[in-house]
């Protein structure tokens, strides 16, 4: 599924500490959540405080405070552009009458003001034989966490080892642990805490049956040929009823035709049938969400040249998946219809 983005904020944390003048940070916020912070924290009585930043693109930033009680703890908002930004810092305490008599504190640290985590996950790049997948990001990334599900439920549950990377990199990792993967959950973290994760559900599962035989022109299934409808209704509600539990299950319905005929009528007709079997899997009960397409002559499973009469190419194919299946020989296009 396509990518859900969270954020979260690393903790506020001290990170050195004076005689008489303490700090904390808050280094990396959303854009339109606020900016990062400097925090203050005064062990003593101050006639002023203030804070005195070079940043790393050459601005100046000066920031203060009138009367500061002790026990007061100052909050500085750090204004930057979006983006990561390297801070050279003094903060001074002045205690007495004169302006050189003040408490320094002199710290460094890194900000960063932005959207969260943007990643990718290529389909084409998930290797379920090799057990192995690849993943980018938008900006360095720190940690990462993958679970994969299976039909009885999660089987690999595990932190992954990450490579020393740039932004934009390609980042493999692997994984082990046999069995059928359902779905994949996997969590990027960058090191100011932000993370974003995308659910993937790589299955897909072609239902065997016997296809059924429609009258010259029509859409209808006979009678005779409803114990094949319920046949494969059987092993369509096997499935679901064991991996409902982790993944949503969807049926997909596509119908095909030989090459006998108009093109454009042999398009319509193999688009009908397509929606009269998904119609009669919903009235079998089917309770998830039904799509059906017709190919017509497209997506044949055995070439022929026009007008050959091909009876392996009458046919429909009955996939169960969490997402539309990928383009390919036999499903050419995408514009699936939900059957309401």
């Amino acid at each position: 599924m396509r990518w859900l983005l969270l954020l979260l904020l690393l903790p506020t944390q001290a990170l050195a500490q004076g005689q008489l003048l303490s700090y904390s940070l808050k280094p990396a916020v959303q854009t339109g959540e606020g900016y990062p912070q400097v925090y203050l924290q005064a062990d003593s009585d101050f006639r002023r405080v203030e804070l005195i930043c070079e940043r790393s693109d050459g601005a100046e930033v000066k920031l203060s405070a009138g009367s500061t009680k002790r026990g007061k703890k100052l909050t500085f908002d750090l204004k930057q552009p979006e983006g990561t930004f390297t801070y050279r810092c003094e903060a001074r305490g002045h205690y007495g009458t004169g302006d050189e008599e003040f408490f320094d504190l002199y710290f460094n640290f890194e900000a960063f003001l932005g959207g969260g985590l943007a990643i990718t996950v290529p389909r084409e790049q998930i290797d379920l034989k090799l057990q192995s997948l690849v993943a980018t990001a938008d900006r360095t990334v720190s940690a990462a966490h993958l679970t994969l599900i299976g039909p009885d439920g999660p089987f690999f549950d595990q932190d992954l080892e990450v490579d020393e990377n740039d932004p934009g990199d390609e980042l493999e990792f692997e994984w082990e642990g046999r069995g059928m993967v359902l779905r994949m959950d996997l969590t990027l973290t960058d090191k100011w805490g932000f993370y974003s994760f995308e659910n993937i559900f790589p299955w897909s599962l072609e239902i065997p049956h016997d296809d059924i035989l429609f009258d010259t022109g029509s859409h209808t299934i006979t009678a005779d040929e409803q114990p094949k409808l319920n046949s494969a209704w059987t092993e369509v509600d096997k499935v679901v009823r064991r991996y409902s539990q982790y993944v949503e299950v969807r049926l997909y319905i596509a119908g095909y035709t030989d090459t006998v005929g108009d093109r454009s009528s042999n398009q319509g007709l193999s688009e009908r049938r397509a929606r009269a079997i998904s119609e009669a899997f919903q009235k079998k009960g089917f309770k998830g969400p039904v799509y059906y397409q017709g190919f017509g002559e497209d997506g044949l499973a055995i070439a022929t040249p026009d007008s050959t009469d091909e009876i392996s190419n009458r046919r429909a194919v009955y996939l169960l998946a969490s997402r539309p299946p990928p383009g390919s020989h036999q499903f050419p296009r995408g514009s699936w219809k939900k059957l309401q």
